[in-house]
């Protein structure tokens, strides 16, 4: 069971921030990744297909996750790298990588303006062979200025 500490920083207010996507990065990205299509990397191919400016390949929001929400001061990083603020108040002696499903609705394009936000859906605790397991579901969420969704992401953080 949960304890009270844990409860509340699980039930605390949504982590909210902006950023304008950058024709560099969609390419960087595209290159990075092999995205072959050229309206990815090429402005005049995007707007002959109805784009104002390059289109990012699907998976392109995982460079905002890690980007955004992962960039801090180094004070303001446990050792294994995570934010501190991501991370629930237990000790704990291993975080890994769970369970991670996300819903794409539209593309980013160069230039829109993006909310990013990252709240606590789920904190929840199981026993495993080797003791108690803290399971943390976050919701990323990546909005334009209407709040129309490009990018719905659940991603699961398992502690031990």
């Amino acid at each position: 069971m949960l304890g009270e500490q844990i409860k509340a920083w699980a039930e605390g207010p949504p982590l909210i921030l902006q950023v304008r996507i950058d024709r560099k990065d969609i390419i960087r990205f595209a290159v990075a990744t092999g995205a072959a299509d050229q309206i990815h990397v090429d402005p005049g191919v995007a707007r002959e297909r109805g784009f104002a400016d390059v289109v990012a390949p699907p998976l392109f929001y995982v460079t905002l996750r890690t980007g955004v929400f992962n960039l801090v001061p180094q004070r303001e990083l446990h050792e294994e790298g995570t934010p501190l603020r991501d991370l629930p108040p237990i000790a704990f002696s291993q975080a890994m990588a769970g369970e991670t499903t996300a819903e794409l609705f539209k593309p980013f394009v160069a230039g829109d303006l993006v909310t990013c936000s990252r709240r606590v859906e789920d904190a929840f605790e199981k026993q495993g062979r080797s003791g108690t397991l803290t399971f943390v579901r976050f919701e990323y969420r990546y909005a334009d200025l209407d709040d129309a969704p490009f990018v719905v992401e659940h991603f699961t953080r398992i502690f031990r």
